[in-house]
């Protein structure tokens, strides 16, 4: 498994194109700048696999930064496994998204038991909005001279929180985009959502029942939530099986529920337990 599609599943973030034309966010649509807690183990094996155990912690914020949107992502590990100590894995991610749709900007690192294993570093642009048949750019500066040719009606990641959210509102049951989310060279996919009937508020219960959470996290049982559900194929090989996937629940917030994260050799389980709500900038 690459820790380039841990951190590409882990933001649980994608892109999208409506009628041809870029998806703006909708103005009367409000997701809430957030910083999240995840407490990461082990949901299940398969056979074969030499992993015996996963344990670990995720912190996952989302917020607004005036002309674009921010992700900051940090992953702690520790992986067990047959013939070997355990390995302590670090992910981190971090980008900002303008929110023209124009310009991205992106930084992955990881390490395997503190030394480095993966760093991808760089910028995307998309040349035309208004013509979804023109693609995009993306220039590495870790590793240096690596660049890529972003095929048409490929989008960038925050705005598809706003879409999958939109849709979900307005009662779709799917939505498929091409999606580049920066976490490496390999990292344009063909992402379908399936979104779920809605769960009612209060109906519920959202993260742990972590005692020492605060108030925001108890308020969450109160918003409209859906079962989502996505996989990731590598953008046009007719893959018939997604490379990775990612089932969560959205609510209407922006905020993502519990993740279960599937890499075909196992899957993991991130259950949300806590989340602190983040003031908007003076713009």
């Amino acid at each position: 498994m690459k820790a380039s599609h841990m951190n590409a599943a882990a933001v649980v973030l994608g892109v999208a194109v409506l009628s041809g034309v870029t998806a703006r966010p909708a103005d009367s649509l409000e997701l809430i700048a957030h910083r999240a807690l995840y407490e990461i183990t082990l949901e299940s094996v398969r056979n074969g696999s030499e992993i015996t155990g996963l344990e670990g912690r995720m912190m996952l914020e989302w917020a607004d930064a005036c002309e674009g949107w921010t992700v900051n992502q940090k992953v702690r590990m520790v992986l067990s496994h047959v013939g070997g100590p355990p390995l302590k894995n670090e992910f981190s991610f971090s980008s900002f998204e303008s929110k023209t749709g124009e310009n991205f900007r992106f930084s992955m690192r990881s390490s395997s038991d503190g030394k480095p294993y993966e760093e991808f570093v760089g910028t995307a642009t998309r040349d035309d909005l208004s013509d979804a048949s023109v693609g995009g750019h993306v220039t590495f500066t870790s590793p240096d001279g690596v660049e890529l040719d972003l095929p048409p009606a490929t989008m960038f990641p925050s705005e598809h929180l706003f879409l999958v959210v939109e849709r979900a509102l307005a009662g779709d049951r799917m939505v498929a985009r091409t999606v580049f989310s920066g976490t490496g060279p390999d990292s344009i996919h063909d992402v379908t959502a399936f979104i779920g009937p809605v769960i009612p508020e209060n109906s519920q219960q959202v993260g742990t029942d972590n005692p020492n959470a605060g108030a925001a996290m108890q308020d969450l049982s109160g918003l409209r939530s859906w079962p989502v559900a996505m996989a990731y194929f590598p953008h046009e090989q007719q893959e018939l099986e997604p490379e990775f996937e990612v089932s969560y629940r959205l609510l209407e917030n922006g905020v993502a529920g519990n993740l279960l994260l599937d890499y075909g050799e196992f899957s993991m389980r991130a259950v949300l337990d806590n989340i602190e709500l983040l003031s908007s900038p003076d713009c």
